[in-house]
């Protein structure tokens, strides 16, 4: 449940995300003032969708202060330019707002800098933002000290899964990040795929990859000199072959932390337990 006095509101738009997602939350925070997050749909009749559900606010009185990024994946960003040259075209001049690394992985101009403990005044209720990488480097959440509510970006996920993909993320860094957002006392999170999480899910999160981590130990220990693709089966037998490239990734996520922890190693792609 979001706390009325939270001034949360969602237009979830069609995206190309992972599957079995096929929407992206665009969460609007405040009342007078509005500041938009991840306005995502690269699809035009979705770009509209998002537009008119805006304009409907702006209608009663409303207007758009800020766009905000919780990071650069396509699913996220895919309808900033669009919504930003709409808005322009009405003599609104709305700032993006982002974190610098994820700045520097956008194809546009984003007009200011978010970084962690940089709090925003919308509708006047302050949200924190948050840094917390490990999905994406410069991955932003907005945090809501008095309510409890954290505008959760790709943190957790209400459908499917959160990819680590090592070459851009880090599960160390995303295990550091969901005990953090775990230490704020959330209240509920608002995912940027599914329905709003109760805080429980940051310690299943946690747990999950943990146990993971675990099952690789088991899988690799009596198998030195495997590719991570060379555990997919026994670590997901339920998962079909296509989608087995996917689970290698997560497995070499896995793997490169047990290797930051002197737990494994390396050469030339094929790993054993140190």
């Amino acid at each position: 449940m979001i706390p009325d006095e939270a001034l949360v509101d969602r237009i979830p738009v069609r995206t190309p995300t992972l599957p079995p997602a096929t929407h992206t939350n665009v969460w609007c925070l405040g009342d007078r003032a509005i500041t938009v997050i991840d306005p995502a749909s690269p699809y035009e009749e979705e770009q509209t969708l998002l537009f008119e559900g805006l304009q409907a606010r702006m209608d009663q009185g409303a207007r758009i202060e800020r766009i905000v990024l919780t990071h650069h994946h396509p699913d996220h960003v895919g309808g900033v330019v669009a919504l930003r040259d709409r808005l322009a075209a009405m003599g609104q001049v709305v700032p993006i707002l982002a974190h610098d690394a994820t700045t520097a992985l956008v194809d546009f101009d984003v007009d200011a800098s978010l970084s962690d403990g940089d709090a925003i005044d919308v509708s006047g209720v302050q949200w924190v933002a948050r840094h917390t990488p490990g999905h994406a480097p410069g991955h932003l959440v907005l945090h809501q000290p008095e309510t409890g509510v954290i505008v959760a970006g790709d943190l957790v996920a209400g459908v499917s899964t959160i990819i680590i993909d090592p070459r851009e993320g880090n599960l160390g860094h995303y295990l550091a990040s969901l005990e953090a957002a775990r230490a704020w006392n959330p209240t509920v999170l608002l995912p940027a795929h599914g329905d709003p999480l109760p805080p429980q899910i940051l310690t299943d999160y946690i747990d999950h990859r943990h146990a993971r981590t675990d099952q690789i130990r088991a899988v690799l220990a009596p198998r030195p000199g495997s590719a991570p693709l060379d555990l997919v089966p026994e670590i997901y037998p339920e998962l079909p072959e296509m989608m087995h490239g996917f689970a290698a990734i997560q497995v070499l996520a896995h793997l490169l932390w047990l290797q930051e922890q002197g737990e494994a190693v390396t050469t030339e792609g094929q790993w054993a337990m140190a």
